[in-house]
Protein backbone atom coordinates (compact mmCIF):
# COMPACT_ATOMS: atom_id res chain seq x y z
CA UNK A 1 0.00 0.00 0.00
CA UNK A 2 1.31 3.48 -0.63
CA UNK A 3 1.61 6.00 1.27
CA UNK A 4 -0.65 8.08 -1.57
CA UNK A 5 -3.54 5.89 -0.40
CA UNK A 6 -3.39 6.36 3.41
CA UNK A 7 -3.49 10.59 2.82
CA UNK A 8 -5.86 9.96 0.62
CA UNK A 9 -7.91 8.41 2.86
CA UNK A 10 -6.98 10.81 6.22
CA UNK A 11 -7.83 13.43 3.94
CA UNK A 12 -11.29 12.16 2.90
CA UNK A 13 -11.85 10.93 6.76
CA UNK A 14 -11.11 14.59 7.45
CA UNK A 15 -13.68 15.89 5.31
CA UNK A 16 -16.09 13.31 6.17
CA UNK A 17 -16.00 14.04 10.43
CA UNK A 18 -15.88 18.15 9.64
CA UNK A 19 -19.45 17.32 8.10
CA UNK A 20 -20.05 14.53 10.62
CA UNK A 21 -21.19 12.67 7.77
CA UNK A 22 -21.53 8.90 9.22
CA UNK A 23 -22.17 7.12 6.40
CA UNK A 24 -18.91 8.02 4.66
CA UNK A 25 -16.87 8.20 7.76
CA UNK A 26 -18.29 4.46 8.05
CA UNK A 27 -17.28 3.57 4.80
CA UNK A 28 -13.51 4.32 5.99
CA UNK A 29 -14.11 1.00 8.80
CA UNK A 30 -13.49 -2.66 8.53
CA UNK A 31 -16.76 -4.61 9.01
CA UNK A 32 -15.20 -5.74 12.12
CA UNK A 33 -13.18 -3.45 14.14
CA UNK A 34 -12.25 -1.94 18.09
CA UNK A 35 -12.75 1.29 19.50
CA UNK A 36 -10.91 2.45 22.55
CA UNK A 37 -10.60 5.16 24.84
CA UNK A 38 -9.40 5.81 28.03
CA UNK A 39 -11.96 4.13 29.85
CA UNK A 40 -11.75 0.74 28.13
CA UNK A 41 -12.30 -0.62 24.78
CA UNK A 42 -15.23 -2.70 22.23
CA UNK A 43 -15.29 -4.42 19.61
CA UNK A 44 -17.93 -4.25 17.34
CA UNK A 45 -19.66 -4.84 14.04
CA UNK A 46 -19.84 -1.81 11.36
CA UNK A 47 -23.46 -1.75 11.96
CA UNK A 48 -23.37 -1.18 15.69
CA UNK A 49 -20.65 1.13 15.39
CA UNK A 50 -22.96 3.40 13.35
CA UNK A 51 -25.61 3.14 16.25
CA UNK A 52 -23.14 4.42 18.35
CA UNK A 53 -21.56 7.05 16.40
CA UNK A 54 -25.32 9.04 15.49
CA UNK A 55 -25.53 9.49 19.22
CA UNK A 56 -22.33 10.66 19.38
CA UNK A 57 -22.94 12.87 15.74
CA UNK A 58 -25.72 14.57 17.54
CA UNK A 59 -24.02 15.27 20.67
CA UNK A 60 -21.40 16.71 18.54
CA UNK A 61 -24.24 19.24 17.20
CA UNK A 62 -25.58 19.80 20.68
CA UNK A 63 -22.71 21.08 22.09
CA UNK A 64 -22.26 23.77 19.07
CA UNK A 65 -19.07 21.23 17.16
CA UNK A 66 -18.64 23.54 14.27
CA UNK A 67 -15.68 22.26 12.19
CA UNK A 68 -12.98 19.99 12.34
CA UNK A 69 -9.21 19.52 10.72
CA UNK A 70 -6.15 17.19 10.77
CA UNK A 71 -3.40 19.56 12.37
CA UNK A 72 -0.79 16.98 11.88
CA UNK A 73 -1.01 13.02 10.61
CA UNK A 74 2.22 10.84 11.96
CA UNK A 75 1.98 7.38 9.79
CA UNK A 76 4.17 4.43 11.20
CA UNK A 77 4.74 1.06 9.37
CA UNK A 78 3.98 -1.91 11.15
CA UNK A 79 4.57 -4.71 8.62
CA UNK A 80 3.49 -4.48 5.09
CA UNK A 81 -0.30 -5.18 6.01
CA UNK A 82 -0.91 -2.81 8.81
CA UNK A 83 -0.02 0.87 9.49
CA UNK A 84 -0.67 3.31 12.89
CA UNK A 85 -1.65 6.56 11.88
CA UNK A 86 -1.80 9.24 14.63
CA UNK A 87 -3.78 11.65 14.06
CA UNK A 88 -3.81 15.18 15.90
CA UNK A 89 -7.50 16.62 15.21
CA UNK A 90 -8.42 20.58 15.65
CA UNK A 91 -12.00 21.15 16.49
CA UNK A 92 -14.04 24.10 16.96
CA UNK A 93 -17.45 24.84 18.84
CA UNK A 94 -19.75 27.76 18.71
CA UNK A 95 -18.92 28.49 22.56
CA UNK A 96 -15.20 28.97 22.31
CA UNK A 97 -15.03 30.80 19.24
CA UNK A 98 -12.02 30.59 16.55
CA UNK A 99 -10.36 28.73 19.57
CA UNK A 100 -9.59 24.71 18.45
CA UNK A 101 -10.09 21.97 21.02
CA UNK A 102 -7.04 19.88 20.26
CA UNK A 103 -6.71 15.90 20.85
CA UNK A 104 -5.33 12.92 19.49
CA UNK A 105 -6.51 9.60 17.99
CA UNK A 106 -4.38 6.49 16.77
CA UNK A 107 -5.95 4.13 13.73
CA UNK A 108 -4.46 0.66 13.29
CA UNK A 109 -5.18 0.66 9.16
CA UNK A 110 -5.45 -2.64 7.37
CA UNK A 111 -3.89 -2.29 3.75
CA UNK A 112 -4.55 -5.77 2.92
CA UNK A 113 -7.58 -4.55 0.35
CA UNK A 114 -7.95 -2.68 -2.54
CA UNK A 115 -9.01 0.41 0.04
CA UNK A 116 -7.42 0.48 3.22
CA UNK A 117 -9.81 0.42 6.25
CA UNK A 118 -9.65 1.47 10.03
CA UNK A 119 -9.43 -1.59 12.39
CA UNK A 120 -8.53 0.10 15.29
CA UNK A 121 -9.10 3.64 17.02
CA UNK A 122 -7.98 4.51 20.09
CA UNK A 123 -8.97 8.16 21.70
CA UNK A 124 -5.67 9.60 23.69
CA UNK A 125 -8.16 11.60 26.16
CA UNK A 126 -11.83 10.87 27.63
CA UNK A 127 -13.68 12.79 24.89
CA UNK A 128 -16.54 13.55 27.49
CA UNK A 129 -14.40 14.60 30.81
CA UNK A 130 -12.64 16.88 28.70
CA UNK A 131 -15.75 18.74 27.18
CA UNK A 132 -16.97 19.24 30.44
CA UNK A 133 -13.57 21.01 31.67
CA UNK A 134 -14.68 23.10 29.01
CA UNK A 135 -17.69 23.84 29.56
CA UNK A 136 -19.14 22.48 26.34
CA UNK A 137 -22.52 21.55 27.49
CA UNK A 138 -25.53 20.64 24.87
CA UNK A 139 -27.51 23.48 24.01
CA UNK A 140 -30.72 24.06 24.03
CA UNK A 141 -33.01 25.93 21.06
CA UNK A 142 -34.69 28.93 21.88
Amino acid sequence: MSRDQLDTLFKDYETAFDKLDLKTISGYCADSFISAGPKGSIAQSKKEYEKKAEQVIQFYRSVGRKSARIISKRVMPICNEYSMVVVRWGVTFEKMGTKQVEFDVSYIVQETDIDPKIILLISHEDEGAAMKKLGLQPMTKT
